[in-house]
Parts: C-alpha cells; sequence; structure tokens
C-alpha cells in the first residue's frame, strides 16, 4: 500500500511539473507575438557588435548574436564558443509605407493610429491604441537623430539610443488584438507578405512615426535601413527562431 501510495504521489507531481512548464511555454509563445521586445541593457548588448554600424552603410546591419561564451567546458570542445542560429527573417534592403491598409486598420474597435511598413517578406504594424498617447509616453530620441546623406549617427549611433531604451512595453497590446489585427493586415496585403509583426511599444511608434514624416518631407528613406533592421531586432527579438 505504501508503494502505491508513493507512486501516485510521484505521478501527481510530475503530472503538475508538466502542466507548469506547458503553461509557461504558452505564456512565453504569448509574449513573443506581441511586440514587446528587448527588456535590459544587457539584452541589447549581446545584439551589437558596433554602433558604427549604424554610421557607415557599408558595414551593414548588426548582427545578432553571433557567438557566446559557453559558460561550462563542453564534452566535445572545452572553453569553446558555440555558434547561435543566425537566421533572421526581419533583415530587409526595402520599406514603404502602407496607408491604405493603415486606413482600414484604424476602423478596427480599440485602435486610434496604426503606421504600417511593408518589406520584401514582411508587415510590420506601429500601432496606438485608444487610451494611449506615444508623443508623451515615448522617449524623445524617438524623434531626433535624424541621418542625412552628408551625415548624422541616427538612433543607435550615440550613448543614449545603444542600451537606454525601452522596447519591452507593450503600449497597452494584448494577444488577442495583435493576432487581430495580424490576420487584418495579412489579408490586405500582397502575396509576397508572408508575416506580419504588430507592436503598440511607444518607442517603437514613434520612430515609425519618424520615418514618415522624414519620408513626407522627401528624404531618401535608404539612409535609415540599417537603422531599421536593428531597431526591428530590438522590437521583436524572439519571433520564427531568431534567436536561442
Amino acid at each position: 500500500m505504501r508503494k502505491m501510495h508513493l507512486r501516485s504521489v510521484i505521478w501527481s507531481i510530475a503530472i503538475a511539473a508538466a502542466v507548469m512548464v506547458l503553461m509557461a511555454g504558452c505564456n512565453q509563445n504569448k509574449n513573443k507575438q506581441l511586440g514587446a521586445g528587448l527588456q535590459s541593457g544587457d539584452h541589447h548588448a549581446l545584439y551589437d557588435r558596433s554602433s558604427l554600424n549604424n554610421e557607415d552603410n557599408t558595414l551593414g546591419v548588426k548582427p545578432k548574436w553571433e557567438k557566446q561564451q559557453v559558460s561550462g567546458p563542453e564534452p566535445d570542445n572545452p572553453g569553446a564558443f558555440r555558434q547561435l542560429d543566425m537566421n533572421n527573417p526581419h533583415l530587409t534592403k526595402t520599406f514603404r509605407f502602407a496607408p491604405e491598409i493603415s486606413a482600414r486598420v484604424e476602423q478596427m474597435a480599440g485602435v486610434d493610429k496604426s503606421t504600417i511598413i511593408i518589406t520584401e517578406n514582411n508587415a510590420y504594424v506601429a500601432l496606438v491604441l485608444d487610451g494611449h498617447q506615444p508623443d508623451k509616453e515615448a522617449h524623445p530620441e524617438m524623434m531626433a537623430n535624424s541621418i542625412t546623406p552628408k551625415g548624422g549617427v541616427g538612433l543607435f549611433g550615440t550613448d543614449k539610443g545603444s542600451h537606454r531604451l525601452n522596447w519591452s512595453d507593450p503600449g497597452g497590446l494584448s494577444h488577442a488584438m495583435s493576432n487581430r489585427i495580424s490576420g487584418h493586415v495579412l489579408a490586405m496585403s500582397q502575396p509576397g507578405v508572408q508575416r506580419v509583426f504588430v507592436s503598440a511599444n511607444p518607442n517603437f511608434v514613434q520612430r515609425i512615426r519618424f520615418y514618415s514624416m522624414e519620408n513626407d518631407r522627401g528624404v531618401d528613406l535608404s539612409v535609415y535601413m540599417n537603422e531599421f533592421n536593428t531597431m526591428i531586432q530590438r522590437v521583436f527579438p524572439n519571433d520564427h527562431n531568431t534567436r536561442q
């Protein structure tokens, strides 16, 4: 009887642990889709190699984690650096605004404003929900740090922009709202758009608005491509197996 009781207790503990793991996984998956990105300066530093990448287009976008030192010796290669997953579905060379889709999204309940950028394969939705004011909630640096063909370091080329910006604030966006908007945008987009990423993070919203203002002034937005790619990695760091 004691053995049977002990087995019952062990099975109960195992089942409870499994349920907790599954629930944690579900919550993590939900968080990955909200566009509430990197939380700390330590995380930011792992995504950077050099701030010069945003000042010189010839250097290309800052890479994802290139290598990470193994904390303990590996059986086959003690003290080595482990290569991490370098798949980056966000990397793009062009983007354009989609005001026609933005206007449709703004008709949805709970949405105040939206600005949508379309790249080769993705759509990015910068969302303002009812009751939020990103112009007051975002860091002032979002509407500064311009780049011109003659120079300019951009958002991440200074100490102010590199590690101290908050990309983790969801801006009131829920998992259900994110999925609903993603579905609408995907249905209205060209077949080439395969993924939709939605964020109401105030910093992200304001920087996308800044690009829109630059575009309205006739600025060639290609000068912001490195910066855009770097920002997207921060706002959507966990989607589609972009990181181990």
